[in-house]
């Protein structure tokens, strides 16, 4: 991996984990000087990061760590599903090759959920997919689903289930009817258990955010009720 993408590798942990909050600079030499490298390739991996929309810059202040706009993650579900359903299809003749391997990386997932580490998850989770995906032997369909920022966006689906135990306990086990469905025979159902399965994430990361939005709504509800109450 040559150093421009390590450094946007470990900025874009430490923006997912955290770290990083929206609207912190993200300063070229300061940056550079503290991973000891410098600042061509950091400038390179800031780009990258642009290009990602986890960072933008702003005139005459720099880079910054970017607000993720909920709407963004929910979008990328129906056009995920959608190839996901192509790959399953396409991936049937020989992936039934490779059962072991998922349920190896099911296994791992599931001890991920146990240790409540979402990035974790997130890589367990995309590390299932891929093996589906890379199975459909199709390039441009591999190409367009590693466009879409797979791992980037499962992180921040599995960290906000975090906030929903119940949700984020059960992520291993959604997983269990595409494996099932291997055993059909038919090319089609996996295809169809594929998209239902990402749509089904899709649909909770809407009630999510629905959720959140409704909170932050009582909140400032509550704040104005309080600021007209007399005397105070």
């Amino acid at each position: 991996m040559i150093l421009s993408e390590q450094i946007k590798e470990e900025l874009l942990d430490d923006i997912l984990s955290g770290k990083y909050e929206p609207g912190d600079r993200l300063v070229e030499s300061q940056i550079a000087r503290a991973l000891g490298v410098s600042q061509s390739p950091v400038r390179e991996a800031l780009r990258d990061l642009v290009a990602m929309k986890f960072v933008e810059v702003v005139p005459y202040k720099g880079a910054r760590v970017r607000r993720v706009d909920p709407r963004e993650v929910v979008e990328i579900y129906p056009v995920r599903a959608r190839l996901e359903e192509l790959a399953g299809q396409l991936a049937f003749r020989t992936i039934g090759a490779s059962i072991n391997e998922l349920e190896d990386v099911l296994a791992n997932m599931r001890k991920a959920v146990e240790a409540g580490d979402a990035r974790e998850v997130a890589a367990r989770d995309v590390d299932f997919h891929r093996i589906i995906i890379d199975a459909s032997e199709n390039q441009v369909l591999i190409d367009t689903w590693n466009s879409l920022m797979i791992e980037a966006r499962t992180f921040v689906t599995a960290r906000n289930l975090l906030n929903s135990p119940d949700k984020f306990q059960s992520i291993p086990d959604a997983h269990r009817p595409i494996i099932d469905a291997l055993k059909t025979g038919d090319p089609n159902v996996f295809g169809r258990v594929m998209r239902e399965h990402v749509e089904a994430f899709g649909a909770i990361m809407v009630e999510v955010y629905s959720n959140d939005a409704e909170n932050h709504r009582s909140v400032d509800a509550g704040s104005q009720r309080h600021e007209t109450v007399p005397g105070n």
